[in-house]
C-alpha cells in the first residue's frame, strides 16, 4: 500500500506539477452501478429520499456528493454502503448484485470492500494509533500474526509512520483522521466512503486530510466524498449534486431517471 513518506505533508495535486488529471476510461470495471436505485421511506405521506437513478463509479475514480441538509447525501451514502437497501432498482458493488444477498453477506461485503470514514473520528481513546486500525481486522478474522503489519502499513500510508504508537488524545484533529482513513484501508477496500470527512477540522487540518485522499486516489483507490464544502468538492475528478433526493452532474455521465 504505497502513499506519503513518513510524517510528511502530502502535496495538494494541483501543487505537484503533474499534468492535468485524465478521466478513468469508461472501460474501467464499475466499483459502484446503481441501476434506477431508489429509496422512499413510507408515510403518510411516503418521503422519496433518493430518486430513480443510474449511476456508475468505476476503479480508482474521485466523486464529490455536493448538496444542501435534506437533499438526500445521507440515504445515498447509506445505500451505497449497505447500510439500507434501495426500495427500488439495483445496486451492484463490484459487480455484486446487494439486492439479492441476505443480510449476513451484506454485512460481510461491506466489511472487506467498503471503507467508512465520518466526520467524527470514532477512535478508541485509551488505544494506540495502531491498535486503533488493527481492531477494523477483528472483525473479518484477519490472523493476529498479520494484524500490526497491516495496521503499520495503512498508517504508513497516511503519513503516520511517527505517530504508530500515540493516543487519540496526543494527536491533532486531522492526525485522528487519518488515524481513521488508515483504519477504513486496512482492509484494502475497493471503495473508500467519506462522509464530512473534514468537518471537525480547521483547514490547516482539513487541508493535510484532503491531500492525503488525493495521494490515495492517485495510488488507484476509489473515492466518494460526501461533503457541503465545495473547496473540498473541488478537489475531485466529478462532482455529482443531490437536491430533493434528485442526482445531477454537468458532465452528462450521470443518468438520472424520472421520479417517483
Amino acid at each position: 500500500m504505497a502513499g506519503p513518506a513518513e510524517g510528511a505533508a502530502v502535496p495538494a495535486r494541483e501543487a505537484r506539477g503533474a499534468a492535468p488529471v485524465t478521466p478513468v476510461p469508461t472501460g474501467t470495471p464499475a466499483v459502484i452501478d446503481l441501476v434506477a436505485a431508489a429509496r422512499t421511506y413510507p408515510g403518510p405521506p411516503p418521503v422519496h429520499a433518493l430518486r430513480p437513478t443510474d449511476l456508475t463509479v468505476r476503479r480508482a475514480e474521485y466523486i464529490a456528493v455536493v448538496g444542501p441538509s435534506g437533499s438526500g447525501k445521507s440515504t445515498l451514502l447509506n445505500v451505497i454502503g449497505l447500510v439500507d437497501r434501495p426500495t427500488g432498482g439495483h445496486y451492484r458493488l463490484d459487480g455484486i448484485d446487494t439486492g439479492a444477498l441476505p443480510e449476513a453477506d451484506r454485512t460481510a461485503l461491506r466489511g472487506h470492500r467498503i471503507g467508512l470514514v465520518f466526520q467524527a473520528f470514532h477512535l478508541l481513546p485509551y488505544r494506540t494509533a495502531t491498535e486503533n486500525v488493527m481492531l477494523a481486522q477483528v472483525y473479518l478474522g484477519t490472523p493476529r500474526a498479520r494484524r500490526r503489519t497491516d495496521a503499520v502499513d495503512a498508517l504508513l500510508a497516511v503519513g503516520l509512520g511517527h505517530r504508530l504508537d500515540a493516543l487519540p488524545s496526543a494527536m491533532s484533529g486531522g492526525e485522528r483522521q487519518r488515524v481513521a482513513i488508515a483504519r477504513a484501508l486496512v482492509n484494502r477496500p475497493s471503495l473508500l466512503l467519506c462522509d464530512e470527512p473534514t468537518g471537525n477540522l480547521d483547514s490547516a487540518s482539513a487541508g493535510r486530510v484532503m491531500n492525503t485522499l488525493d495521494a490515495l486516489n492517485d495510488t488507484g483507490i476509489t473515492l466518494v466524498v460526501i461533503t457541503h464544502d465545495p473547496a473540498v468538492a473541488a478537489r475531485a475528478r466529478r462532482t455529482i449534486t443531490i437536491r430533493d433526493g434528485q442526482l445531477t452532474e454537468d458532465s452528462g455521465q450521470l443518468r438520472v431517471g424520472s421520479p417517483a
